[in-house]
């Protein structure tokens, strides 16, 4: 899959250099390390709600006619029918999830989650295996 942002970076302005020089490429964002935990938090939580969503595409996905006559078999079936919205819709909250996964795991990373995150399971890891 292609990235959403491409070259769009995510600048902490709090970090130690001050959040003076930018990248040497591309476009982005710089914001205070509060302005990006605050739009962390609404990032996930709008992907906690997408994801519940899909729940609701997947069920119109499954409907059936509840008769076998033209009008209710083409309400379900057929062109913009309630199978087929569920399928867009379906596609759409995909979309959507995976934007806001990447948005997300940017601004972790900006925020130095990520690497720090990691670099505690990997510190974790060598502990328990000298422990063996």
């Amino acid at each position: 899959m292609t990235s959403f942002f491409g070259d769009v970076w995510f600048q902490n302005s709090d970090d130690v250099g001050g959040g003076g020089a930018a990248p040497a490429s591309g476009q982005g964002f710089t914001m205070s390390g509060d302005e990006m935990r605050a739009l962390l938090k609404k990032c996930q939580d709008q992907r906690k709600l997408v994801r519940e969503m899909q729940d609701t595409a997947w069920k119109l996905q499954q409907v059936t006619a509840p008769g076998n006559e033209p009008a209710s078999r083409h309400a379900v079936y057929g062109p913009n029918g309630i199978k087929e919205t569920g399928v867009y819709y379906e596609g759409h909250l995909r979309f959507q999830d995976n934007y806001f996964t990447e948005l997300i795991l940017r601004l972790e990373k900006a925020l130095g989650m990520t690497e720090e995150t990691d670099r505690q399971a990997a510190e974790a890891t060598k502990k328990r295996g000298s422990l063996e």
